[in-house]
């Protein structure tokens, strides 16, 4: 009877141990288990941090299409403004230089001498303004006039090129003189005969420090038509003419006088500027002024430029000296 009281004892404390020991495993692997799941939540809330939505992304996406569109049109309106610019400022600089040599040199055309005329021509409108340029002026000391004798040699006062320098001529130069010119007939109509207002003139002498001797190209005489007020003697060159036909600006010089105007002159062009669109009748590019007692002869010149798009008017005008 002890006996099998003794082993149920023992199996009793037996199964108390092994209640303990799974007790205390199960504890053990529940704490384990707390220490994963909690290092996993916090991993979850890191990646949940750390990631983004699809309408974040959408967010993104679209703000950076605003500013592509807005950079991309900063730069193509940066770009087309400095075209422009460009453009203005090479059709100015051409411009000028054609506009500013036709001033000077209608400055310096000799009294009385500017005629316009504008035609059609080939199927063209063309527009010219042609004149006869001064290389030299001075004062004679005496000519001759009727009912003098005719002489070729003049006498004037020493005098410089419209360039600064000493004028100078020397066997047959193809200038000529004028005196007291009243209109372009005085200049056009004249073919250099024994009696008018033009002459060949063939050398210029030094006679002395005070007086130059002008030899004319015509080994008979001349007579003038008239004497000057002011004693003015004007040494010329063969007329230049400027005309505006197929949107350009063309220069024409030494091909002689004629008493109507020719549009255009039968002489080789130089191209002078481009890009000139005021090619109608209603849209003159030259017109003439007469002299009155009030004031100078007056040329309007209104030349209009026109590239992409880009437009300027050069209106200017020109006061031309009426002392013959």
């Amino acid at each position: 009877m002890k006996s099998f009281l003794k082993q149920d004892n023992m199996l009793l404390h037996c199964l108390r141990s092994y209640i303990h020991v799974t007790k205390a495993s199960t504890l053990h692997i529940f704490h384990r288990g707390d220490r994963h799941v909690g290092r996993n939540s916090l991993r979850q809330t890191n990646n949940k941090q750390q990631g983004f939505t699809l309408v974040e992304l959408v967010i993104v996406i679209v703000l950076l299409g605003i500013m592509a569109v807005g950079i991309t049109g900063f730069i193509t309106l940066s770009t087309q403004t400095y075209i422009n610019v460009a453009d203005r400022d090479e059709l100015i600089s051409s411009a000028r230089f054609a506009v500013e040599r036709l001033n000077r040199e209608i400055r310096n055309a000799v009294p009385n001498s500017v005629r316009v005329k504008q035609t059609v021509f080939a199927g063209f409108n063309i527009q010219c303004i042609e004149f006869v340029p001064t290389v030299a002026s001075t004062t004679y000391i005496d000519i001759p006039v009727s009912p003098e004798i005719a002489t070729d040699i003049l006498t004037v006062i020493p005098f410089i090129g419209s360039d600064g320098n000493n004028y100078q001529c020397t066997g047959n130069c193809l200038d000529a003189v004028v005196v007291y010119p009243l209109n372009s007939g005085d200049l056009f109509n004249n073919q250099f005969d024994g009696v008018g207002k033009v002459f060949g003139l063939k050398t210029v002498t030094v006679s002395s420090a005070i007086e130059w001797a002008l030899t004319l190209d015509r080994s008979l005489g001349v007579i003038f038509d008239d004497n000057s007020p002011t004693q003015r003697l004007f040494i010329i060159r063969a007329p230049v003419s400027y005309c505006v036909a197929s949107n350009s600006l063309l220069r024409y010089d030494n091909y002689g006088y004629s008493p109507t105007q020719l549009v255009p002159p039968i002489a080789p062009a130089k191209l002078m500027a481009e890009d000139i669109v005021n090619m109608d009748l209603n849209e003159s590019a030259f017109s003439m002024l007469n002299a009155t007692l009030q004031r100078n002869a007056l040329v309007d010149i209104k030349l209009h430029f026109s590239r992409n798009n880009e437009n300027i008017i050069f209106d200017n005008q020109i006061h031309i000296s009426n002392i013959p």
